[in-house]
C-alpha cells in the first residue's frame, strides 16, 4: 500500500474541485478538521488557517525486533534471553502451557507500549501476579530492535524497584540517533495505530469486542480519526442550535398562556401580541413588546412604593445560615473555651517566663560550661542539670504551644460569632401586613452580645433559633406582599426579555445551522469515498488470508465494510455458506475456530501495514479452537508474511510447528523449558524423527545402561523415529490428494498399531499392502534398508544382538531418505 496523501490536504483538494460548496460552508468543514476554537472562529466569519498536521519526527523506517531479555518477571525468574534473528523470517517459540514462553511475548508488549492487552480488561489482581514468585528481584525486561540500515540497535528497558508496583517502572531508551524516549523516536503513535502485537486475550476481543472498537482501530490506521473528530465537533455545534431554536419556537406558546392569565394592564396588552405562531419568529411585533417592557413597573411611579419593594426584596432574599449549623459553631466555641480552661492562663504565662531562663541558662551553661548558678549563686549548672533542664523546657515548650493554638482558636471561633451576629441585615421597616416586628426584636436580642467568650456561645444558642423562626415568618410575608403587588407581571415580563432576546439571535442561529448541517452531509459522503478507497487494500489482504485459514470451512467471508457512524458505527464481514448468502454477518453463523481465524484476517494487515515501521509482529497462542485443516491454513499465512516480516509466533500447540514441518515451511523453532524456581531454558527445537534418533544414539553408546536393557530401548526409538518419518510421508500424500484432515489423522491412527501398516501406508497409501514392504525397501534403497527396518520390528521384542550404533545410523540414513 501507498503512503496516503494527508487527510486535510485531500479534503481541501475536494472542496477546491467542487465549485457547488459554498465558500461559508468549506471554512467550517476546514475548520472542524482541525480543532473546536477553530471551528467557532470559522463560524463567526474569521478566516482559519489550514493545518496539514504534519508529524515534528517520523519514525525509523524499518525496525526489527533483535532480542528480549527478562528477569524476575511473571513465569521467568533468572534472567533469559530471547535472541530472534533481525530481518524477516518465521520463528516458532513453542513450550507447554506455565513454560514461560507467553512471559517472553508479554514482556515485548508491555515494554514498548507499557500495558498489556492480557491484564486490561482484567481485575485488579491480574495485575499482582506480574513479578516472578521464586525470583522477584532483579526484575527487568530489555527489548532490542534493530534499525534497517543502521548498527547500533535502539535498546527498550523497563525495570522496577524492589517492592515496586507495575506502574513504578522506570523506562529507559538508548540508541536511535540520541533519542531518550519512544515519543522521540516517532514509535508512540504508530505503536497505537498499528500494534504489532496480538495475544489470545485480544485475539478474543477483535472478534467479542464491541463492534465500534474494531471500527474505530481501522479509522485510526486508515488515518481517517480526524473525520471521527471533525463529525463529533459538527454534531457538537449543531445539537445546541437545534434545541434553542426549538425551545424558542415553543416558548412563544407558554408565554402567551402566563400573560393571558396575568391580571395587570401590561399583560393584557403583550398577551394578543403573541397569540398567533408567526410563519417566522421575527415576524412578530417585537418593537410592541419592548415598549410595553419599558414601562415603569409601577404606572404611579410612587418613590414610596418603590423603597417598600426594595425592603421586601430585601427580606425575601435575607441570607441566614441554617440553625443547625449556628449550633454547630456554638458548640465549637464552647470547647475551645474548655480547651482554654485547661491551661490556665496565668500558668501558661509564668510556663512562658520559666521556659525563656531556661532557655538562656541552656545558653549560658553551653557557653562557658560548668559552674555556679548565675541568678541564685548556689545551685551549680552542670552536665546533669542541663540534661533535667532540657528535657524540662521541652515539656515547657510543648505546654505553652498547647496553649497558645487553644487561646488562638477560641478567638477565632469568637470572632466568626460576632461576624455572624453583626452580618444579619434587616430593613428598619416594610410594608402593613409584612410581620417585621418580632424579626427586629430577636435581631435586637441576638446583637446584645456578652464579652466572654464562653458566655458567647451561651448567648448565640439560646437567642439564634428565635432570630430564625422570625425570618421565616418575615420571608414568607414579604414574598406574599411581592406576589400580590407584582401581579406575576414581574417574573413574566423577565422572561419575556430573554425569549426577545432569543428571537432577534434567531436569524444568526438559523445560518450557522444551516451551515453546519451542510458541513457535515458533505464531510459524510466524502469520508465515506475515502474511506472506502483506503479501506480496500485492507479488505483484500484479509480476504486472501481468510481463504487461506478457511480450509475446509463452508463460510466465503465477503468485503470487509465500515458502516454507520458514532454510536452505531461498526465493521461488518458479509458471509455466504454453501454459496448460498446467509443474510447475516459473520459471527452468527461461523464457529469458534472461525473467528479466531477471522480475528487473525483482521489483525495480520493491520499488523502489516505499509505505512507500519514495525517490521515484526509477535503473535501469542493464536492455534486455539482451530481444527488440524485451519492449522496448516495458519502456518502457510505465516510462511507467506514471513517473507517480507519477521513473524514471531507463541505457542503451546505442537500442530503449528509440526505443520510447518510436514509443509516444508523454512521456521526457527525453539522449545522453551521450565524447571523448578522458575529457571527458564530456550534450546531449538528438534523435530520428533531428529529427537528420538539422537536419544537411541545416546542410549547405544551409554556405558551406564545395562546391556540387555539397551537393545530393546534403542530399538523402539529407532521404530519411533521411523514411524515419525512415514507420517510426514502420509501427510504430506494424503493432503496432496485433497483428503480431508480428519480422516488423515483417523487413517494414521488405525495404522499405528503396526510399523508395517505404517509404511505400507506411506508407500502405496494403502495400509493393507503391508506383505509389499519389505520388498520395496530392498528394491529402492538396498538390503542394509530392509534389515535397519525388521530389526527394528522384531528388536523391541527382545535382545537385539547387533551393532547398536550401526542401527541408529542405518536408521537415521533410512529416515534421510524416506523425507
Amino acid at each position: 500500500m501507498t503512503k496516503e496523501q494527508p487527510l486535510v490536504e485531500l479534503i481541501f483538494d475536494r472542496l477546491n474541485d467542487d465549485h457547488d460548496v459554498p465558500s461559508e460552508t468549506a471554512e467550517v468543514i476546514l475548520a472542524a478538521l482541525s480543532s473546536d476554537d477553530d471551528l467557532a472562529a470559522a463560524l463567526d466569519g474569521q478566516t482559519t488557517e489550514l493545518a496539514t498536521q504534519q508529524a515534528a519526527a517520523g519514525p525509523p523506517a524499518h525496525l526489527y525486533l533483535d532480542s528480549v531479555t527478562v528477569a524476575g518477571f511473571r513465569g521467568i525468574g533468572p534472567e533469559r534471553k530471547l535472541a530472534i534473528e533481525p530481518g524477516p523470517g518465521l520463528t516458532l517459540v513453542v513450550g507447554r502451557n506455565g513454560s514461560g514462553k507467553s512471559s517472553f511475548a508479554e514482556a515485548i508488549e508491555l515494554t514498548l507500549t507499557g500495558d498489556s492487552a492480557r491484564w486490561a480488561a482484567r481485575t485488579s489482581v491480574w495485575r499482582t501476579g506480574w513479578r516472578n514468585l521464586h525470583a522477584p528481584h532483579p526484575c527487568a525486561i530489555t527489548v532490542e530492535l534493530r534499525v534497517d540500515g543502521q548498527a547500533t540497535p535502539i535498546r527498550v528497558r523497563r525495570s522496577w524497584p524492589d517492592g515496586g508496583d507495575l506502574a513504578d517502572a522506570q523506562a529507559t531508551v538508548t540508541g536511535g540517533d540520541g533519542a531518550d524516549s519512544l515519543e522521540r523516536l516517532g514509535l508512540a503513535r504508530p505503536l497505537e495505530l498499528y500494534r504489532p502485537f496480538l495475544s489470545a486475550a485480544e485475539l478474543g476481543k477483535l472478534v467479542n469486542g464491541t463492534p465500534s472498537e474494531l471500527f474505530d482501530a481501522l479509522y485510526a490506521i486508515l488515518g481517517l480519526e480526524s473525520l471521527i473528530a471533525a463529525d463529533r465537533r459538527l454534531r457538537e455545534a449543531i445539537r445546541p442550535l437545534e434545541t434553542s431554536i426549538k425551545e424558542t419556537r415553543e416558548r412563544r406558546g407558554t408565554l402567551h398562556a402566563e400573560l393571558d392569565g396575568i391580571d395587570d394592564e401590561r399583560a393584557k396588552r403583550a398577551a394578543p401580541v403573541l397569540a398567533e405562531p408567526q410563519p417566522k419568529l421575527d415576524q412578530f411585533d417585537l418593537d410592541q413588546l419592548d415598549a410595553i417592557l419599558a414601562e415603569p413597573l409601577d404606572a404611579v411611579a410612587d418613590a414610596d412604593v418603590d423603597v417598600d419593594v426594595a425592603r421586601c426584596r430585601q427580606l425575601a432574599q435575607l441570607p441566614l445560615p441554617q440553625p443547625e449549623s449556628v449550633a454547630a459553631l456554638a458548640e465549637q466555641l464552647v470547647a475551645a473555651c474548655a480547651e482554654v480552661r485547661r491551661y490556665d492562663e496565668s500558668r501558661s504565662q509564668a510556663s512562658m517566663r520559666t521556659a525563656e531562663l531556661l532557655r538562656l541558662s541552656l545558653e549560658h551553661h553551653a557557653e562557658q560550661g560548668d559552674g555556679p548558678c548565675p541568678v541564685c549563686t548556689v545551685g551549680v549548672l552542670d552536665q546533669a542539670w542541663r540534661e533535667r533542664g532540657t528535657a524540662a523546657l521541652n515539656e515547657l515548650r510543648v505546654s505553652t504551644l498547647n496553649a497558645k493554638r487553644a487561646t488562638e482558636k477560641r478567638a477565632e471561633l469568637a470572632q466568626r460569632v460576632r461576624a455572624l451576629i453583626g452580618g444579619i441585615d434587616v430593613p428598619e421597616a416594610a410594608p402593613d401586613g409584612v410581620p417585621l416586628t418580632e424579626l427586629q426584636a430577636a435581631v435586637a436580642a441576638l446583637r446584645a452580645v456578652p464579652s466572654a467568650p464562653d458566655e458567647l456561645a451561651a448567648h448565640l444558642a439560646a437567642h439564634y433559633p428565635a432570630v430564625a423562626r422570625a425570618a421565616e415568618v418575615a420571608r414568607t410575608g414579604a414574598e406574599e406582599w411581592l406576589r400580590q403587588r407584582d401581579s406575576g407581571w414581574q417574573q413574566a415580563a423577565d422572561e419575556l426579555r430573554a425569549w426577545l432576546t432569543a428571537v432577534r439571535e434567531l436569524p444568526d442561529q438559523q445560518r450557522d445551522l444551516a451551515i453546519l448541517k451542510a458541513a457535515r452531509k458533505w464531510l459524510s459522503k466524502a469520508g465515506d469515498e475515502i474511506r472506502n478507497a483506503r479501506l480496500a487494500p485492507f479488505a483484500e489482504h484479509a480476504q486472501q488470508i481468510w481463504q487461506q485459514l478457511r480450509q475446509e470451512s463452508n463460510v466465503d467471508l465477503g468485503g470487509m465494510t465500515l458502516t454507520g457512524s458514532h454510536t452505531r458505527r461498526k465493521v461488518v464481514f458479509p458471509v455466504s455458506v454453501d454459496g448460498a448468502d446467509s443474510g447475516t454477518v459473520a459471527l452468527g453463523v461461523m464457529s469458534q475456530g472461525e473467528m479466531h481465524a477471522l480475528g487473525l484476517a483482521t489483525f495480520l494487515p493491520r499488523g502489516c501495514a505499509a505505512e507500519s515501521p514495525f517490521r515484526f509482529i509477535v503473535i501469542d497462542d493464536p492455534v486455539q479452537s482451530m481444527d488440524p485443516s485451519k492449522v496448516d491454513g495458519l502456518a502457510r499465512v505465516l510462511a507467506e508474511l514471513a517473507r517480507e516480516r519477521q513473524v514471531i509466533v507463541f505457542t503451546h500447540d505442537s500442530r503449528l510447528p509440526e505443520a510447518a514441518r510436514r509443509l516444508e515451511i523454512d521456521a526457527d523453532v525453539r522449545e522453551v523449558l521450565r524447571a523448578e524456581e522458575s529457571v527458564v531454558t530456550l534450546r531449538p527445537s528438534l523435530d520428533p524423527v531428529r529427537r528420538y534418533l539422537d536419544d537411541a544414539w545416546a542410549v547405544a553408546k551409554s556405558t551406564e545402561v545395562p546391556e540387555d536393557v539397551r537393545g530393546p530401548v534403542v530399538a523402539e526409538l529407532c521404530r519411533c523415529a521411523l514411524e515419525a518419518a512415514s507420517q510426514r510421508i502420509i501427510w504430506r500424500t494424503q493432503v496432496g490428494r485433497g483428503v480431508p484432515h480428519a480422516e488423515i489423522e483417523a487413517a494414521i491412527g488405525a495404522a499405528s498399531r503396526r510399523l508395517t501398516t505404517f509404511f505400507a501406508l506411506a508407500f502405496f497409501d494403502d495400509a493393507d499392502r503391508g506383505g509389499e514392504v519389505l520388498g520395496r525397501l530392498k528394491n529402492r534403497y538396498g538390503g542394509w534398508a530392509a534389515d535397519a527396518y525388521q530389526a527394528c520390528r522384531k528388536g523391541v521384542h527382545g535382545a537385539y544382538v547387533g551393532a547398536l550404533p550401526a542401527l541408529v545410523n542405518d536408521t537415521r540414513r533410512l529416515t534421510e531418505k524416506l523425507t
